[in-house]
């Protein structure tokens, strides 16, 4: 009997903590909006042209791909035109609809891959390649929240 009632209570507490986030957000002032990925690229001397050459083409290209086979709804390059010390150059942003799960992830590696005809080795030696044009500095996920 004391089981029954042990679970029968840890049921109802485990049932009242699920229905509260749905409670909460019925009253809330936001809701969850697209997801940002924010990565701070210091720009290493001399490499400027390049390093945007190489944005303007293979990661555009990359981008629209994105958009075509997956969530991705947009993308930004963004210059710190006042930068202190230690602080990136650029930030590159991508903004997704929602959070990729793992399947969904590898899915759209699959795609991009057939479509760019390169796979994981090629752009991991291309990043490489790329190496003495930047740092990357930081990488950052946010969510937008949507105010009421």
């Amino acid at each position: 009997m004391v089981r029954k009632l042990t679970g029968a209570c840890v049921a109802a507490t485990l049932c009242l903590g699920l229905a509260a986030p749905a409670f909460a957000q019925a009253d809330s002032r936001y809701e969850p909006g697209n997801v940002w990925y924010v990565t701070g690229i210091d720009v290493l001397d001399g490499q400027f042209e390049a390093y945007t050459g190489w944005l303007a083409t293979e990661w555009v290209k990359f981008r629209k791909l994105g958009g075509q086979h997956g969530n991705e709804v947009g993308y930004h390059v963004l210059a710190n035109t006042a930068a202190r010390n230690g602080e990136p150059d650029l930030y590159l942003i991508t903004i997704n609809k929602d959070f990729l799960k793992t399947a969904e992830g590898l899915a759209l590696e699959q795609k991009v891959n057939a479509a760019m005809a390169k796979d994981r080795k090629v752009f991991e030696t291309e990043s490489a390649e790329r190496g003495p044009m930047r740092k990357v500095m930081s990488t950052m996920e946010l969510q937008e929240l949507k105010l009421k």
